[in-house]
């Protein structure tokens, strides 16, 4: 099977991890290539982390639209002539609905990696012009997810298959992890050690995260929670440090963040927005419990009481009370927590699993 994959761009981010790992994952029985259309940060992709096996185009389009790039792309198509063309992010979807109406042999799948209401508006359109072309299949790589997009377009071709990753391993030694925990003026206790990974923007809501962790402070000093990301947002990075509360600390960018999940008690998701973020995965592979907001995906990967916590709304109490309540387990119920969380992510987020289905799906 010659399989393509074509996305915009192989910087560090969810969608961009995924394909990576799938495309490595697909290398094993079949021809793959990744065609990337847009620029690439030099400094930070995934682009090192593509299996030898795998063949990688970039086109470096400086162009949101523009038909001589849409040429180039069904030029390149046709040479590579693929048995199935995997499409991810919104702009290359354009471009591959296009292709789909010239190369009719061709099976088309796109992954919906991000919530509903940011595919709506394209989906919306999609659904008008399914008498023309209804020839892609749209992948949600969540329930939730794919309940909606069933709800509102019931006629568009969609499945559901999970988000998937491989077991995260760290790249750094446990030394050093342990060491930068053990940098910052409170020092983390086993049970209540919690990390946040995210850029800082209005849909991770870490507002509502300073503010839960200012209040536990009260009657936890020893508890601490680690934030690392970009803060991308200024004016919320501002308001975050004037809730001040003490136990909670920015870290700012970190390359592998998830290394540090091997210290960690508990990965803590406040956002108000998600699909199914790959650190979410990344951290029940490693046996770390989560607990979150009700968005997007993490409805569908977190079981209360099981593999974490999952709170019913985004109010800052619901939080606050929901890592009491981890911190008030008992060592041997934290631990449980966690081979539960494992387990369940070997049963339905390995990417081997995920792969194969994949593959029946698109046969």
């Amino acid at each position: 099977m010659k399989i393509v994959h074509v996305i915009s761009t192989l910087n560090i981010g969810g969608a961009e991890n995924f394909v990576m790992q799938l495309a490595n994952q697909q290398s094993y029985e079949n021809s793959v290539v990744i065609v990337i259309t847009g620029i690439t940060d030099g400094n930070k992709n995934y682009i090192d982390k593509i299996d030898k096996k795998v063949t990688i185009y970039q086109l470096n389009w400086k162009q949101k639209y523009s038909l001589q790039q849409f040429f180039q792309l069904n030029s390149l198509l046709g040479k590579i002539e693929p048995t199935c063309v995997y499409v991810h992010l919104h702009n290359p979807l354009y471009y591959i609905y296009g292709v789909s109406l010239i190369k009719r042999k061709i099976k088309y799948v796109h992954t919906i990696h991000s919530s509903f209401d940011n595919w709506k508006g394209i989906l919306k359109y999609l659904n008008k012009l399914r008498f023309l072309n209804n020839r892609i299949l749209h992948v949600c790589v969540a329930k939730s997810i794919h309940e909606k997009l069933t709800h509102h377009f019931p006629k568009l071709r969609s499945t559901l298959i999970n988000n998937g990753i491989r077991s995260y391993n760290p790249y750094r030694d446990l030394t050093q992890v342990k060491s930068f925990w053990n940098s910052f003026s409170i020092k983390p206790q086993i049970g209540k050690r919690f990390l946040a990974i995210g850029n800082i923007n209005r849909h991770k809501n870490y507002k509502i995260l300073a503010q839960s962790f200012a209040k536990i402070y009260d009657s936890h000093p020893d508890a601490m929670c680690l934030h690392i990301g970009n803060e991308m947002d200024t004016v919320l990075s501002d308001e975050l440090k004037e809730i001040n509360a003490p136990n909670l600390f920015l870290a700012g960018v970190k390359d592998n963040a998830a290394d540090f999940l091997s210290e960690a008690d508990a990965l803590v998701v406040s956002s108000v927005q998600e699909g199914m973020p790959i650190v979410v995965l990344e951290a029940l592979s490693m046996g770390v419990p989560i607990i979150a907001t009700p968005a997007g995906g993490l409805v569908d990967v977190i079981v209360d009481g099981f593999n974490g916590f999952l709170i019913q709304d985004f109010k800052e109490l619901s939080l606050r009370l929901a890592i009491k309540k981890f911190i008030a387990l008992t060592l041997e119920e934290k631990q449980e927590m966690g081979i539960n969380a494992k387990a369940y992510f070997e049963e339905n987020y390995d990417i081997n699993k995920v792969s194969k289905i994949y593959k029946n799906k698109s046969a």
